[in-house]
């Protein structure tokens, strides 16, 4: 064995040591290998540069980005809401709907990218349905690599083979060559998993709860007592609101309501905004209300308002554009002993603020004049891109709270 092979056989080993202890990232590993053996004379400089314009690196590259755009877009955690809705809570049909759903996406990304890419659509799922979560994460580590045998772009090794058998003149894969044989190996471990590998699968009992898991929309709601006090009104076309803003009819002042959001059709979609100082009522709008229901129905009565129901879709809707934070307000807050008027949340934050807590407990009344304290916690809504501008204003707030729902929040949708 010559010095070379020694030096190569060293750095291979210190690559395996530093994988396998996780303490430095894998990108800089590799990199520290590569810079190593060039070092070393064991490779030119130009074999070591070569790797980088490959076709087979960028197209895994390629495929990465693809996968990253499928979450940006929401398009990923769609189809978790879809897989939720049609699995339900039933183990058997969720895990066989997830492995063929993870396969068949895998065939077209990259098993990597895929997993990736589920991995925090599945941990959603989990805490949805109230499954164990490595129920579920195991078929979806066995979906991800049965993937790899769909097609062509579906694995680098794939790839690897392909661009050798060009390189050596031989007639490459073609795209769909490897599917017969993924789709017999899928079929034949979806069965597996749900007849023998899920009854193999442990599941600890502190599972569910080992980890903080963070608070709903609908949690935060509950702890300031208004989860039952949201109601969704439309404004009828004889509705003396129907021209006025927000600013003008002081709501909160005179009925005690705070309208929350307005939704409105364009065409065959909805459009869902929050309600803002400048917000116009129109004939037709659909509006989001939160108050005592005796008031909201003399606001209803009065103003020619309808109630309507709210649905599952509703919920999902208001999600994709608004939610909801949970702050506190700092020792050195310029908005102690201001009141909601006064901080003008609305004009100069874009936030409504639904509910406050005092010494723990929600306070009662419309709110609008009582004069803020150190210690009290506010619910604010608004959309989600402010809610985050609002992490940066240290000096007035302490964030305690985002909900669950903003890991779901798809900036390009």
């Amino acid at each position: 064995m010559t010095g070379e092979m020694i030096f190569v056989f060293v750095v291979l080993a210190a690559a395996v040591v530093l994988f396998a202890s996780n303490r430095m990232r894998l990108d800089v590993v590799a990199l520290l290998v590569l810079l190593a053996l060039l070092l070393g004379g064991v490779v030119t400089v130009r074999e070591a540069l070569a790797g980088f314009s490959d076709p087979v690196v960028l197209m895994i590259a390629g495929l990465f980005i693809v996968g990253d755009a499928l979450v940006t877009t929401g398009i990923a955690f769609a189809v978790g809401n879809w897989l939720l809705r049609i699995g339900g809570t039933q183990e058997t049909r969720l895990v066989a709907l997830l492995m063929v759903t993870v396969s068949l996406a895998g065939a077209f990304i990259s098993s990597t990218g895929i997993v990736a890419i589920f991995i925090p659509i599945v941990l959603g799922i989990a805490a949805k349905s109230g499954l164990p979560r490595s129920r579920l994460m195991m078929p979806l580590a066995f979906a991800g690599l049965i993937s790899g045998m769909m097609t062509l772009i579906s694995t680098p090794p794939n790839l690897v083979v392909n661009a050798e058998l060009n390189n050596q003149g031989l007639t490459p894969f073609s795209f769909f060559d490897f599917t017969p044989i993924g789709l017999a190996v899928l079929l034949v471990g979806v069965g597996y998993m749900l007849l023998v590998g899920r009854r193999l699968i442990r599941t600890r009992d502190t599972e569910q709860t080992s980890e903080p898991r963070g608070r709903t929309m609908r949690e935060l709601a509950e702890a300031y007592g208004i989860a039952d006090r949201i109601r969704r009104l439309r404004v009828e076309p004889s509705s003396p609101l129907a021209g006025q803003t927000i600013a003008a009819l002081s709501l909160r002042t005179r009925f005690g309501v705070t309208v929350v959001a307005f939704e409105r059709a364009q065409g065959r979609r909805t459009e869902i905004w929050p309600a803002l100082p400048r917000s116009e009522f129109r004939a037709g709008d659909v509006v989001a209300v939160v108050g005592e229901a005796a008031a909201i129905d003399r606001l209803t009565g009065e103003h020619g308002l309808t109630d309507l129901p709210i649905e599952p879709r509703h919920r999902v809707d208001f999600v994709k554009e608004m939610g909801v934070t949970e702050v506190m307000l700092a020792p050195n807050s310029r908005l102690i002993g201001k009141t909601l008027r006064e901080a003008a949340f609305r004009s100069r934050r874009r936030l409504g603020v639904l509910a406050i807590r005092r010494m723990g407990k929600p306070m009662p009344g419309s709110l609008a004049d009582e004069a803020l304290k150190f210690g009290d916690t506010l619910l604010l809504s608004g959309r989600w891109g402010d809610i985050a501008a609002l992490q940066a204003e240290k000096e007035d707030f302490v964030a305690l709270n985002l909900p669950l729902e903003m890991q779901e929040v798809a900036p390009a949708r």
